[in-house]
């Protein structure tokens, strides 16, 4: 007969057989069986808070995209950002709303932007339509122009669901900082940015 002992370890042994084959199961399931789940290709509100240097645009602030629906491998998103328009008499603040679709390729961490509502991210990023994703987890995004050599930089483009806006992962903090060219945080001021789009 058995002791108490070996039957433990027997059950420990069976039982940690059964979690391996059910991790293998379920991340088969999920890798044959659609997306890479992101901010972005999910249906959060994602807002940018960081971008490398050379994609700044004077007087650009509040950006953010919203989830509107799917059209098969595709997410059809806004863009918004706020535009303060600087002349001789006042400051205007305008908003600027596009619509886009982005699709993550199932198998390559690319991610690729389409329709006329693509040209406010085209024209800052260098003119793509497709980008690299250097990061991701459930809550954070670091895209990238798609990488042509390893020893360059790329500039990069760092997004995060709207409830994470001032709380990011350490690891897409460091990925933003150590892969991207000229890394500036700007950070997503959530009440500021209401109130100018209330405005």
């Amino acid at each position: 007969p058995k002791t108490k002992r070996q039957l433990l370890r027997e059950m420990k042994r069976l039982f940690c057989g059964l979690l391996a084959l059910c991790v293998l199961v379920l991340f088969n399931a999920s890798a044959s069986s659609g997306d890479i789940i992101i901010p972005g290709n999910s249906s959060d509100t994602v807002v940018l808070v960081g971008y490398s240097s050379e994609m700044e645009q004077k007087g650009i602030t509040c950006v953010k995209s919203n989830y509107q629906g799917r059209n098969k491998e595709w997410v059809n998103r806004t863009l918004e950002y706020k535009y303060k328009m600087f002349n001789d008499e006042e400051n205007v603040d305008q908003e600027e709303k596009y619509t886009i679709e982005i699709k993550v390729s199932k198998y390559h961490d690319v991610l690729d932007v389409r329709t006329s509502g693509a040209a406010w991210l085209v024209q800052r990023s260098g003119g793509n339509y497709t980008y690299q994703i250097r990061h991701y987890d459930n809550t954070s995004l670091v895209i990238s122009n798609y990488i042509r050599n390893i020893s360059v930089w790329e500039p990069c483009s760092f997004w995060v669901k709207i409830q994470y806006a001032n709380n990011f992962t350490q690891l897409a903090n460091e990925t933003f900082h150590k892969l991207c060219s000229n890394p500036k945080l700007v950070g997503y001021d959530i009440q500021a940015c209401q109130d100018r789009y209330i405005g």
